[in-house]
């Protein structure tokens, strides 16, 4: 039976704060890893804390199936307030950094306060936590220290760690894990920075955790799903970069910072995969290519540069670093867009315009913080708020990589994200609007979209807190043979009057992970019950972030474009509707019998 554990390292005494046992209560309530780590930092993160004072805590979570043999049970989870989007946020890395972390016997480690000098910590094989001095490399590259702690602990460690623009305060750097796994979006590398923390070394490789009571029939079954699942074959050959055809084929690629729509030919983007290698993930027998959609748009058709060599490069200087590649593609294309602006509110003059690859010679001055890298490096809504210009900002941050307007309630999906527009925590919509899973739906179409929308949050809540790999998302959707023949327009006008206990039938690969959570809770819970475990999550990330300022104003995508009167009309709507059917308030506040039929009332603080 799953009884986890919380240890808590105080920086500013040096010190660590012996094991204790989580409140089977709150496993319950919680079930492990996101929700875990989020109730743990509702209940002990100031809402007015600033991101990078020694206040804010980081707190890295595994879950009731890490360190296992079930597929990228590797996976970590990271929450902490973002210095990015002034929110409670949470993301997820894959690879085995969890699977180290769990086998060190620390199910969720709290980091807190501040070192007085730049140290990095250890996680040795007796499981014992130090800090270690690290002024001679806090500058370093992510390779260079990567290479430094490999050259001292062995390469069969697992290192997370940042580089200069973290240490540099960017506040869109990440933590890079085993040179190729990151933590991207949200700011966490900054936020070890403030902290002066240069990087988490675990040096005892782990072997595979047996899971109790699972039997192999049901691990089997649950493997042919992930292997067969036609997602997966297009993870395996692209990686997500595999979604963008389906995006040009539904008018929805974006350009010039989202403010238009791209025509491009599938074979112009074809011959483009990334590095040319699979992700290493614990146990995983999907392999997917590290292959983004997202980077690539970032860096590439939203600055109107489409050349393969160019966007490559970009993206790779991004990685090594830990940049975000939305945040730093979309800073850039903040550039070329004010200073096309006729009004000249504010005076930039790159001598260069869209479409020119000169524009990624500014990743180095972001990373650095020099000249115009400076500005960019505090956030791509920051020149913005210098011109009152109308910006697509939604909570300082950009959203995934679409043409907002040919993809109405995918876009309310991303603006309503807790995380600031975290596509990995949102988004679930563009499956059934652009891959057909679990039945095609159109992308222009809002029916039946926001009962969809509130189910996939729901699940992915619970997949983050079991914790897998955010990507096997579709993989548990299953096909309506039934649905998935009648035209598209009459699939939502079914998902509107569709009981709610029916729709979560949907979820028909969802029973054997039903099962295996049940089997490590020793309980007999249902598809229902275990989606509101994934409710509960959401609603106290919720709490959190309306308490520290976030307003119905933050959840929708401000007025950027012209002659879009209908689309920003159609946001509010959806986002009142999103309102109702949650439980919240015209003010975007959780009632408060939601929170007594969520059962949340004498669980937490209020």
């Amino acid at each position: 039976m799953y009884s986890p554990t919380l240890v808590t390292l105080d920086l500013t005494e040096n010190k660590v704060i012996p094991k204790k046992s989580i409140d089977p209560k709150i496993v319950d309530t919680f079930l492990g890893g996101r929700g875990i780590t989020v109730y743990l930092g509702y209940e002990s993160i100031p809402v007015d804390t600033s991101p990078l004072s020694p206040e804010n805590k980081i707190i890295l979570g595994t879950g009731p199936l890490t360190g296992s043999v079930f597929p990228s049970s590797g996976t970590t989870i990271a929450t902490f307030k973002s210095p990015h989007t002034n929110t409670l946020c949470t993301v997820t890395v894959t690879g085995h950094f969890g699977a180290y972390l769990k086998h060190a016997g620390y199910d969720f480690l709290q980091i807190r306060g501040q070192a007085k000098s730049p140290q990095y910590i250890v996680i040795d094989e007796f499981a014992d936590i130090s800090l270690e001095d690290a002024s001679s490399f806090w500058s370093d590259s992510i390779e260079k220290t990567d290479e430094i702690l490999r050259q001292k602990y062995g390469q069969k460690s697992s290192i997370a760690c940042i580089g200069k623009a973290a240490v540099n305060k960017v506040i869109y750097a990440g933590v890079v894990v085993d040179r190729s796994h990151h933590f991207q979006r949200g700011g966490l590398g900054s936020v070890f920075a403030s902290k002066n923390i240069k990087a988490i070394v675990l040096t005892d490789p782990p072997k595979p955790l047996e899971l109790l009571d699972v039997t192999e029939d049901n691990l089997s079954h649950i493997k042919s799903i992930l292997e067969g699942h036609p997602w997966s074959n297009m993870l395996k050959t692209q990686g997500t970069f595999s979604t963008i055809y389906s995006i040009i084929k539904a008018d929805s690629l974006p350009t010039k910072n989202c403010t238009r729509k791209l025509t491009l030919q599938s074979d112009q983007i074809s011959s483009f995969h990334g590095y040319g290698e699979a992700y290493d993930c614990w146990h995983c027998p999907v392999k997917c290519e590290r292959n983004s959609y997202q980077k690539f748009v970032a860096l590439g058709p939203n600055l109107q540069i489409t050349d393969h060599k160019f966007i490559q490069g970009a993206i790779k200087k991004c990685d090594d670093e830990g940049l975000d590649p939305i945040s730093t593609g979309a800073a850039l294309a903040s550039l070329f867009q004010i200073q096309e602006d006729k009004r000249k509110l504010l005076n930039i003059h790159l001598g260069f315009n869209w479409g020119d690859p000169q524009i990624y010679s500014l990743i180095d001055d972001i990373i650095n913080k020099i000249g115009l890298g400076d500005q960019l490096a505090r956030g791509e809504n920051y020149l913005y708020k210098q011109t009152s210009e109308p910006s697509p900002m939604v909570k300082d941050q950009m959203l995934g990589m679409f043409y907002y307007p040919n993809c109405p309630a995918l876009s309310m999906d991303l603006s309503s994200s807790p995380y600031g527009a975290n596509h990995y925590k949102s988004g679930s919509l563009i499956y059934p609007e652009f891959h057909g899973f679990p039945f095609q739906l159109s992308p222009l179409s809002i029916k039946g979209k926001i009962k969809l929308k509130i189910l996939f949050e729901n699940f992915h809540a619970v997949l983050d807190s079991l914790i897998l790999c955010p990507r096997f998302m579709p993989m548990f959707l299953k096909s309506n043979l039934i649905l998935g023949n009648i035209p598209s327009g009459l699939t939502g006008l079914l998902l509107q009057i569709m009981p709610k206990k029916l729709l979560q039938k949907l979820l028909g690969n969802f029973t054997h992970l039903t099962s295996v959570i049940n089997q490590q809770f020793s309980s007999t819970g249902s598809i229902k019950d275990i989606l509101e475990i994934g409710n509960r999550i959401t609603l106290l990330e919720r709490l959190f972030n309306t308490r520290a300022g976030l307003t119905p104003s933050n959840d929708v995508i401000p007025r950027y474009l012209e002659g879009k009167s209908d689309f920003y009309k159609l946001q509010n709507e959806l986002i009142s509707s999103y309102y109702e059917m949650k439980g919240l308030n015209s003010d975007g506040l959780v009632k408060l019998t939601t929170l007594k039929k969520a059962k949340l009332l004498g669980i937490i603080r209020i």
